[in-house]
């Protein structure tokens, strides 16, 4: 009698585990696209079971004693999410006795003490050669050639450049900056540009390289608005606020080279509070000039930039005075630019808008260098020789770009408006309106391959165009690859007779013989109406450690 009441008991116990409620679960941790649940398979959470969370459903694909596993996918879980877990029949009659909540010291010990990799790795001493001074040099050398040829002309260039950074001192930041190019022209039409030696920067500084506190030389910037100038800048930093001062000598505005005749000088105060969520930065730059010992510019300039996550805002303006009775007829205080951008990307997902308002440079030291109307709309009184400016020209551009991509694909997109007033467009017109472009392009990886696939048109004072792409690339190692693509573009222009259909071919081939040497070759060759081209781009650079 009394083995059958026993046995009886666990009959009734097996039951009332079989058509059991849900047992609660709670999220212990999460690791990746795993998170652990518990409590485990003594509870009767065993794998194959179904876990119900903030109103999703995962499936346990392992379950130990105390915890079960179960992978998130795209439905993120945090730790301390609770929900239930559905028992699975036929458990023991243990299952219900531990199906109850566990207090925290029952989950001590269960996983053993992690082991850091290096503990059993027994890495190969490699020689690393000779030893050096404290002080380091950072040297980047590049090189680029470029040779095109058609039935009518001829053009090309070869240049060597040396970026270079020489720490000076062991403890403290005196340091040597230095970025220069030796430069040859084969043919082509000399605008000035054609100098043989191009200096960007040979500054002596103290401070990092992206924020000296005193700087002096070919200053490859002097303030967040302005470029190059040989002179100095010192500036004085105290938490997240900044004042500079700089002043010097503007260099050639074609070829750089060093110029007496105008001077620029002024002064920046920096807000740039790295450490906060937003990240902000705002300069704000009050700078002047003068040309040939009077004053020219007197300028404004505002640039700011905020991120946080996945979003990055950028902002600038820039307010100039101008003296009355001025030859480019402007008023006298004009925004000569400003624009805004917004970025979103998070995981192969982006989102752009930029808007950009501009009016042509304007200053009596460009317009002794450079012919009137690349300052303003020329205006051609009748019967008169000369020529003059007519105020009011501006360029207004709006662009917009999206792109979606996954581990073997992904989809790229921009389209831009562009709005001319009063600019000239030649056998257009001044003023000739709205101009727009589209681009679309699509890639698919596979393996070591690569294909693609793109589309573009467009329509702006000069003509209109539509093109397409297709092309295919091979990444034979991690050192080198080659690609080819095919190009068929319809031209027509304003001054042309009818559209005109070109096909094009290109090619490219990149190989790296070290990681800090590596070159890419590109060749392009156009054929179609009348005409017949061959261009080729070849670049390297070298990168040796410091």
């Amino acid at each position: 009698m009394k083995t059958a009441a026993v046995t009886l008991g666990v009959l009734v116990a097996a039951v009332r585990v079989a058509a059991a409620d849900p047992v609660p679960v709670k999220v212990i941790e999460v690791a990746g696209d795993a998170a652990y649940v518990s409590p485990g398979r003594a509870a009767g959470v065993i794998a194959g079971a179904t876990v119900h969370i903030n109103g999703h459903d995962y499936k346990v694909v392992e379950a130990t004693a105390q915890t079960a596993v179960v992978k998130v996918g795209g439905d993120p879980l945090h730790v301390g999410d609770g929900g239930t877990a559905d028992v699975t029949p036929g458990v023991t009659s243990s299952t219900r006795q531990l199906a109850r909540p566990r207090p925290p010291e029952a989950f001590v010990g269960q996983w053993p003490d992690a082991v850091l990799p290096a503990s059993r790795q027994n890495p190969a001493p490699v020689s690393l050669g000779a030893g050096k001074a404290p002080t380091q040099s950072h040297v980047t050398i590049l090189g680029k050639a470029y040779g095109g040829v058609d039935k009518k002309s001829h053009d090309g260039e070869v240049e060597g450049r040396v970026i270079a950074s020489f720490d000076l001192l062991e403890d403290r930041p005196l340091a040597a900056d230095l970025d220069v190019a030796g430069r040859l022209f084969l043919a082509g039409v000399d605008s000035g540009t054609h100098t043989p030696v191009m200096v960007r920067a040979a500054q002596l500084r103290y401070g990092t390289a992206n924020d000296p506190r005193l700087a002096l030389g070919r200053l490859r910037y002097a303030a967040s608005a302005v470029g190059m100038l040989d002179g100095g800048r010192a500036a004085m930093r105290t938490g997240s606020f900044e004042v500079a001062a700089f002043g010097g000598l503007v260099p050639d505005p074609l070829g750089g080279k060093p110029d007496t005749g105008a001077a620029r000088f002024g002064g920046e105060a920096i807000y740039d509070a790295a450490d906060t969520a937003w990240q902000p930065r705002v300069a704000v730059t009050a700078y002047g000039s003068t040309w040939q010992g009077s004053l020219d510019e007197r300028r404004l300039a505002v640039v700011s930039s905020a991120s946080k996550q996945a979003l990055r805002l950028d902002g600038w303006a820039e307010l100039q005075s101008f003296p009355s009775n001025n030859q480019f007829d402007a008023k006298a205080l004009e925004v000569t630019g400003a624009g805004t951008t917004a970025q979103w990307r998070k995981r192969g997902r982006h989102l752009g808008l930029d808007i950009t308002f501009l009016r042509p440079e304007r200053s009596r030291r460009l317009a002794a260098a450079l012919p009137l109307e690349w300052l303003c709309t020329p205006v051609r009184v009748p019967n008169d020789a000369a020529t003059t400016c007519g105020g009011g020209s501006s360029w207004t551009t709006a662009n917009a770009s999206a792109g979606w991509g996954g581990a073997h694909w992904n989809v790229d997109g921009i389209g831009s408006l562009t709005r001319a007033q009063g600019i000239d467009g030649g056998l257009a017109g001044p003023g000739s309106g709205l101009e727009s472009s589209g681009y679309l392009r699509g890639e698919v990886r596979f393996g070591s391959g690569r294909a693609e696939a793109a589309v573009s048109g467009g329509k702006a004072s000069f003509g209109a165009w539509t093109a397409g792409e297709i092309g295919a690339a091979y990444v034979a190692t991690n050192r080198f690859d080659v690609g080819a693509r095919y190009r068929p573009e319809l031209l027509d222009y304003v001054a042309s007779t009818g559209p005109m259909l070109l096909h094009s071919v290109i090619g490219d081939v990149r190989y790296a013989t070290s990681p800090a040497f590596d070159i890419s070759v590109s060749a392009i060759a156009t054929t179609g109406e009348d005409r017949k081209a061959l261009a080729v781009l070849a670049l390297f650079a070298w990168r040796p450690l410091p």
